[in-house]
């Protein structure tokens, strides 16, 4: 009997529960909550529904996070928001969700999290760190710790599920700007000011990296002409 009453309460509430937040939505889900005692995670899982057959990924997933399922708004993510976010610079809005969604006791539930939300996040992270060490005095640890993250990203970011051309258009965008990122951390560390100088930069260093990103062919063209004139001045100084 309980579980019919349940999928009764249910049934109405994805019928009839609203995506707007007013002062009036708030108060009917109070009084749902607070003198019916439905359950808020009941609530969130009707609105997840209804932004879906809305067509609004973006509600939806907050919704999703809003109920707790994690993977299930990780899943959503990846594979109709993230893309769009890398590709127009969207980072804070993508941010948001993937640090809540790496919490340990809710990344554990996540299925492919390190190969897909993490990568994301720890993409995120390099540039935003790389933006506070250019304003510090003697960043020391911090470029190095940031060297080490950078690098572990350039073998990680072919890992990331790719659906669709805007899919592989943003994990493009992802390997080229970590290309850059990565001269500029070689080039602070070899006492350059920030920007890439192929003189600060030993290629030992850089086309191990470099090779390892998945880069469109014309883009990929245009780092082997780098790398192959850094090689020659390489050598050319050494004799």
């Amino acid at each position: 009997m309980c579980r019919l009453r349940e999928h009764a309460v249910r049934e109405i509430l994805n019928q009839h529960c609203a995506l707007e937040e007013t002062q009036e939505s708030a108060e009917k889900e109070r009084f749902l909550t607070d003198k019916l005692l439905i359950p808020m995670q009941w609530i969130h899982e009707a609105k997840a529904t209804r932004a879906r057959r809305d067509g609004d990924r973006h509600r939806e997933a907050l919704h999703l996070y809003r109920a707790g399922h994690w993977n299930h708004c990780h899943r959503l993510i990846i594979q109709n928001l993230a893309s769009d976010c890398i590709i127009n610079d969207n980072h804070e809005y993508l941010k948001e969700f993937l640090e809540g969604l790496a919490v340990p006791e809710r990344s554990v539930q996540i299925q492919d999290w390190d190969t897909s939300g993490r990568v994301y996040l720890d993409y995120i992270h390099v540039i935003q760190t790389l933006k506070a060490i250019q304003q510090m005095d003697s960043p020391g640890y911090e470029l190095e710790r940031l060297h080490t993250d950078v690098t572990s990203l350039c073998s990680r970011i072919e890992l990331l599920p790719c659906f669709k051309a805007k899919d592989r258009l943003a994990q493009s965008e992802m390997a080229k700007r970590l290309a850059n990122i990565l001269r500029v951390v070689l080039s602070l560390q070899q006492g350059g000011e920030g920007t890439p100088d192929p003189r600060h930069i030993p290629l030992c260093h850089l086309a191990p990296h470099i090779g390892r990103l998945p880069m469109p062919e014309d883009y990929a063209l245009e780092e082997l002409r780098s790398l192959t004139q850094s090689y020659l001045r390489e050598y050319v100084v050494s004799h």
